[in-house]
C-alpha cells in the first residue's frame, strides 16, 4: 500500500495521463480448471503410483522373510537363523535406501513440474499484460492484495491460453 502511494506521489503527472490496468489470476482455480495442469497432476500421480508399487513389492519381502524367520525360528539351524536375520537386515536397509530414493525422486519431478508450469504460465501472464495494456497483473492471495472486483480476473483468459499451448 505504501509502495502504490509512492509510486502515486512521484509519478503524479505520468499516472494522471494514462489509466491504470490491473488483473489478477487465482493460481488455485487455474490448477483446477486447466486441463493441462491437470494432465501433468496425473503424469506425476501415475509415477508416484508405479514407484509406490516397487515399494510396497519391497516391503511385502520383507514381511514374508519376517513370517518365515518368525515360524521356523525354532526349526532352523543356528547358521540358517543368522542367514535369514541377515537377509533380512539387507532387504531392510535396501528398502530404505529405495524409499529415500523414490522420496527425493518425487520431490524432484514435483520441483520440475512446478517449475515448468510457473514459467509457462508467467509468459502467458505477460504476453496477456502486454497485448491488452495492464499495468500490473497480481496473483490472488498476495499480501496486501484484500479485495478485488471480479472484473478484474483474468484466470479464464490465462487457463484457456495454457491449456492450448503444448
Amino acid at each position: 500500500v505504501i509502495c502504490f502511494s509512492m509510486i502515486f506521489c512521484f509519478q503524479h503527472e505520468n499516472v494522471m495521463a494514462e489509466t491504470v490496468k490491473i488483473g489478477v489470476l487465482n493460481m488455485k482455480r487455474l490448477q483446477q480448471n486447466s486441463v493441462k495442469f491437470q494432465k501433468i497432476r496425473e503424469e506425476l500421480k501415475a509415477k508416484f503410483n508405479a514407484l509406490q508399487k516397487k515399494l510396497d513389492a519391497e516391503r511385502a519381502q520383507i514381511a514374508k522373510i519376517e513370517e518365515e524367520l518368525q515360524k521356523q525360528s525354532m526349526m532352523l539351524s543356528l547358521d540358517a537363523k543368522e542367514g535369514k536375520e541377515m537377509e533380512l537386515g539387507k532387504r531392510t536397509r535396501h528398502y530404505k535406501y529405495m524409499y529415500e530414493e523414490v522420496t527425493q525422486e518425487m520431490k524432484n519431478a514435483e520441483y520440475e513440474a512446478t517449475k515448468m508450469v510457473g514459467k509457462d504460465i508467467e509468459k502467458i501472464v505477460e504476453k496477456i499484460g502486454q497485448t491488452e495494456g495492464f499495468s500490473v497483473i497480481l496473483e490472488e492471495g498476495t499480501v496486501g492484495l484484500v479485495y478485488y472486483n471480479n472484473t478484474l480476473d483474468i484466470t479464464d483468459r490465462v487457463t484457456k491460453a495454457y491449456d492450448a499451448t503444448n
